[in-house]
């Protein structure tokens, strides 16, 4: 099997996760970074600077006819994403798309179609799935040690877009202000951070069958879209609960992960990726703690782009929440959440087709 390093070009620059995912690609060893494409001129140069040795394009044209990428990265936001996709799959040329999978059920589904014509392969990247605490915590739950498992509690946020974004750098000016847009995004807080929360539970728990949503825009007056949200996911037996906030900026006890069974409980703390405490049940009343150190992860699980380039390069399946099928599962969690927010009704899933949502314009908003 051949170790050449996998040519990857970066296509847009929209998502606030874009320089990290820079600077992971160009440290994974089994990567190339042959080039990038930023649509908007200032942040073009500011990038540019930070990243000198990347060579930069005006165009995805030029960069496929050009650099010749296997492979393309796109932080383009969650609606329009779907033009890079597609013309990726044209050009034969494999795709990582940034969390979450998209704006809505329909462009996630033509997401997948379109590499399915292209004969290309999609994953979605979650920061989550690079801890390995949180790879043992689901090693610990499908061995049974804690029982059937009956939720997971997911909440994440922070403080959110700031007011003043466009007086930021161009990397907060361009990534606040499109997440703000709930026609590029899908949403607000919602799609944000309830999204981490969808695709935990459906990679732990399987698909539910019914989503209830509640939020809506308690305090950030800035914006139109919903600052807080909270989707209850139901199961046969069980339900799990998935929480975002853009109205956090402090906290005295962050919320861990955590995943309840009939037998026990598991919680991946915050703030670190290396244990896990474990409750187990022992009699009425009385229960056993333990902190377990999480084994390391291989060395392809150092980062999304590394990972994604090994798994190209040795024709290995996309496992856990990267794969693009349990992420379009939570594209529909996602979606049956936000109809329940603006209905106040439940919601079950499967979802219709005509519920699914139509394809956005995605073609608007292209430099």
């Amino acid at each position: 099997m051949s170790d050449t390093p996998v040519r990857i070009g970066f296509v847009s620059a929209d998502h606030l996760h874009f320089p990290g995912l820079l600077h992971q690609a160009i440290a994974a060893p089994n990567i190339e970074v042959v080039g990038m494409v930023i649509d908007d001129a200032e942040h073009r140069a500011f990038i540019a600077g930070r990243f000198p040795d990347v060579h930069v394009f005006d165009t995805p044209d030029a960069l496929y006819d050009t650099a010749h990428p296997e492979a393309i990265i796109t932080n383009r936001n969650n609606r329009d994403a779907l033009h890079d996709v597609e013309e990726a799959a044209r050009r034969g040329v494999h795709v990582m798309k940034e969390k979450p999978m998209a704006a809505s059920l329909a462009i996630a589904e033509a997401m997948q179609s379109a590499c399915a014509r292209g004969g290309v392969r999609l994953m979605i990247n979650w920061p989550t799935n690079w801890s390995r605490a949180f790879h043992h915590a689901h090693m610990i739950a499908a061995s049974g040690r804690i029982g059937k498992v009956w939720q997971v509690h997911v909440r994440n946020g922070h403080q959110g877009p700031p007011a003043d974004f466009a007086k930021n750098d161009p990397v907060g000016r361009i990534g606040w202000e499109w997440l703000m847009d709930r026609d590029r995004n899908g949403g607000g807080a919602a799609i944000d951070f309830c999204s981490y929360g969808a695709v935990i539970s459906r990679w732990f728990m399987g698909q539910p069958s019914r989503v209830t949503g509640v939020g809506g825009r308690y305090v950030r007056t800035h914006m139109t879209v919903e600052d807080n949200a909270v989707m209850i996911l139901q199961y046969a037996h069980g339900h799990s609960i998935a929480e975002g906030t853009w109205s956090q900026p402090a906290t005295p006890s962050p919320a861990p992960i955590t995943i309840y069974g009939s037998e026990g409980t598991i919680a991946i703390p915050p703030g670190q990726d290396t244990e896990v405490a474990v409750a187990i049940g022992n009699g009425p009343w009385r229960q056993t703690v333990e902190t377990v150190t999480a084994p390391e992860l291989p060395a392809h699980y150092a980062s999304g782009p590394a990972y994604f380039a090994h798994c190209l390069r040795h024709n290995l399946p996309f496992e856990g929440i990267v794969d693009a099928a349990i992420a379009r599962d939570a594209q529909e969690i996602l979606q049956a959440g936000m109809q329940s927010m603006a209905t106040g009704a439940a919601v079950s899933l499967p979802l219709p087709v005509h519920l699914a949502g139509r394809r956005r314009d995605h073609h608007r908003h292209r430099a």
